[in-house]
């Protein structure tokens, strides 16, 4: 996968414009961010949605040890890269819930505020990811072709929904419990879509993503010098 490199290796620093990253939080569960940069600025950071209304924009900590450098046009990436900014500016810390909702048109086309309602309640740190892309009109997946009832999703949202429970309002709890057995966008399968020229379909972003985490799982048990 030449594509997909361990910060170790290649620093986020030479990353250009933008990038997919990637990195194990737990067994089996992985987190997913973008690595940004403005133009000509020293120094790049990573937009990521670390939980229930916590947005977070700063530099790559140990939740991210992978990147992409992905096939996008610099125009485009460029593109991205000011969307991630708009967002980060529009939104805040605080303003982007934890829910299952589909990351298409998830932010005002003007402001780029998250466009919380009636059918939209949140993101997880992957759909946020596909949900910047769409906002840039690079949608990252074929969204038709994810399925639903996948082994352990349901079983994930239901955990994610406990772990609500003491974080967020009676409210949001119970639209985001509606949204439970929706399509889940697993991190290492938007990080399979993003080696390829989008849209990705889910047969391709999956079997990408499940060398992303074999390389991930080679990289930790690495000896270190």
């Amino acid at each position: 996968m030449d594509r997909v490199f361990a910060a170790s290796l290649r620093p986020f620093s030479e990353v250009k414009h933008v990038a997919v990253a990637i990195g194990q939080t737990g067994a089996g569960q992985y987190h997913i961010g973008l690595i940004h940069r403005e133009a000509a600025a020293p120094d790049v950071l990573c937009l990521h949605l670390a939980w229930h209304c916590r947005l977070m924009n700063e530099p790559a900590s140990s939740l991210v040890s992978h990147w992409i450098d992905m096939p996008t046009p610099s125009r485009r990436a460029q593109q991205v890269a000011a969307r991630c900014r708009q967002i980060w500016k529009a939104n805040g810390k605080s303003s982007i819930p934890y829910g299952f909702s589909h990351p298409s048109d998830s932010f005002d086309s003007v402001s780029g505020r998250f466009l919380l309602g009636p059918t939209r309640h949140g993101l997880t740190c992957a759909s946020f990811v596909l949900a910047v892309f769409h906002f840039a009109g690079i949608p990252l997946a074929d969204y038709a072709t994810w399925p639903t009832g996948r082994s352990s999703d349901r079983e994930w949202q239901e955990s994610v929904v406990q772990l609500l429970q003491s974080r967020a309002a009676p409210e949001h709890i119970a639209a985001v419990t509606e949204e439970v057995g929706a399509v889940r966008f697993r991190p290492d399968d938007v990080a399979g879509a993003a080696t390829q020229v989008p849209p990705v379909t889910f047969e391709v972003a999956n079997s990408l993503g499940i060398r992303i985490v074999e390389l991930i799982a080679g990289a930790s048990a690495a000896p270190q010098y």
